[in-house]
């Protein structure tokens, strides 16, 4: 069988399979390369030949860093829709700084963002329920493989499928992508454009070591080809597909149990919670999916939540102390509070200026000849300076999150680590010691917030509560002679934690 056959056959039967039909418009992604111009060919033919009546919208989008090859890309993709009388829209976009905008640190995932954004707003102006990509089974066997090095759980061996749900929030109207090359090899797409005549661009940057796909492609797939399974392709599209099949099935018993884990929306500020005990009586596998589930209601976003993520929120629901938290992606917060796990953005609860940490740190101290020690962990950066107070000079810093302390205090180390139950400390000004859960209701810090006040502790106890008190052993002593020896301390939240680096 020629490609042009495999191709078409694949293509009619997935646009059947689709239901297409006159009043459909299908936004088609065109890059110039073989596969989207293959694809955008097929998609014609079909359309003409079956009298599947559906209208195609191509889109291009300019957005990487090959300068003028990029420009002659598309130009190649409007000549090809001008040709053909087909509408076009094309737009560009600045990769870099949406990385630099957003945190993003994987510039095949900024790409991949804004790709399907840019798809995403064509198949909203032009009413299409479906988007589709040039997607085969190369791609599938490749994108198996990343998860499986990535150790990614049973939705990353799924890869693909044929017609999914939009990777991305953009509102209840969001089409649904369809790769309707999924089931042909990209060598059949190649061969298709050769034996129609039909002209292709070819990438440079799909020949770069840097990206992770590429080496997946150029490098390991011939490997494992060579060595191991010369069908290796077909084996992890197998793979793909029982993953699949078995998910969809873990997914209904898990429709199944949403609403008593979770029984009500999310709330207007945007927290979902779940009840802990019905959560930990789930099966493992079904609790994840609970997880993951909750994470896309929460968030509206199905992609960056990872197996690691899922894990650490599944220990702190199943454990018995309240306001343990874990930092999810985009913002958003996991947090163990009495019989709920609550998932919230990180501003939607409260204005607490704390980030959500757990854990603890060693604080490092400007000890000889370093003036000046930093510290960044859990979402904080740390100060600690040396510093000689003269005489008369104010011990007010101005700020509850910098203060001063004696040098003399610190002299054995310290730890930073949030409130435990027990936990005292003697106020300034003070000879006895209190509960710090007193102190926090005395100077009315939000029972949401007392979780998430670091301490600087040392071997004699609480030397700081962060933004609440100083001890009073802790605090520095003035020397009458002069100058006095200080360590001023300041706190502050960490950029690149605030950016999800």
């Amino acid at each position: 069988m020629s490609a042009i056959s495999r191709v078409h056959f694949k293509a009619r039967d997935s646009a059947r399979r689709l239901g297409l039909g006159e009043g459909d418009a299908v936004v088609v992604g065109v890059s110039g390369g073989p596969d989207s111009t293959c694809l955008l060919d097929v998609l014609e033919e079909v359309r003409g030949r079956h009298g599947l009546d559906f209208a195609i919208c191509a889109a291009h989008l300019i957005h990487d860093f090959r300068g003028k090859e990029k420009y002659d890309d598309a130009q190649f993709v409007r000549d090809l829709c001008e040709r053909r009388g087909l509408e076009l829209t094309v737009d560009e976009v600045d990769v870099e700084a949406y990385q630099r905008d957003n945190g993003v640190s994987s510039f095949e995932q900024a790409a991949r963002d804004l790709r399907y954004g840019f798809l995403g707003r064509v198949a909203t102006t032009v009413g299409a329920r479906f988007v589709a990509v040039a997607h085969t089974a190369d791609d599938l066997a490749e994108t198996v493989l990343l998860h499986m090095a990535r150790g990614s759980g049973i939705h990353g061996l799924r890869g693909m499928d044929e017609v999914g749900a939009w990777p991305y929030p953009i509102g209840q109207d969001a089409p649904r992508l369809w790769r309707p090359l999924l089931g042909v090899r990209r060598a059949d797409t190649v061969g298709y454009c050769t034996e129609q005549g039909i002209g292709y661009r070819d990438d440079s940057t799909n020949y770069m070591e840097d990206f992770a796909r590429n080496r997946v492609r150029m490098n390991l797939m011939p490997a494992l080809a060579e060595s191991l399974n010369p069908r290796v392709v077909d084996a992890l599209g197998r793979l793909a597909r029982t993953s699949s099949i078995q998910l969809d099935f873990l997914e209904a018993c898990a429709e199944e149990q949403w609403g008593t884990v979770a029984p009500e929306p999310p709330a207007p500020d945007g927290v979902l919670r779940l009840r802990r005990a019905k959560l930990a009586h789930l099966h493992p596998a079904l609790q994840a999916l609970v997880l993951r589930r909750a994470w896309i209601s929460a968030s509206g976003d199905s992609k960056r939540l990872t197996e690691g993520h899922i894990r650490q929120m599944a220990l702190i629901a199943s454990g018995n102390a309240s306001g343990r938290s874990v930092i999810l992606p985009g913002g958003y917060v996991a947090q163990a509070n009495g019989n709920w796990l609550g998932i919230f953005p990180g501003d939607a609860a409260d204005d607490c200026p704390y980030p959500v940490s757990f854990g603890e740190f060693r604080l490092t101290m400007p000890w000889g000849p370093i003036a000046v020690a930093v510290t960044k962990r859990g979402g904080w950066e740390v100060a600690a300076q040396s510093v000689k107070l003269r005489a008369g000079e104010t011990l007010d810093t101005g700020d509850a999150m910098r203060t001063y302390l004696s040098a003399s205090a610190l002299a054995a180390g310290a730890i930073v680590r949030t409130w435990r139950p027990g936990d005292r400390i003697q106020p300034l000004g003070m000879s006895g010691h209190r509960k710090l859960q007193d102190l926090f209701t005395d100077r009315r810090v939000p029972r949401e917030w007392r979780s998430r006040v670091p301490l600087v502790v040392t071997p004699a106890g609480v030397a700081w509560a962060v933004g609440v008190q100083i001890a009073d052993w802790a605090a520095v002593k003035r020397s009458p002679d002069g100058a006095t020896e200080a360590v001023l301390v300041e706190f502050r939240l960490d950029p690149a934690h605030a950016a999800g680096e």
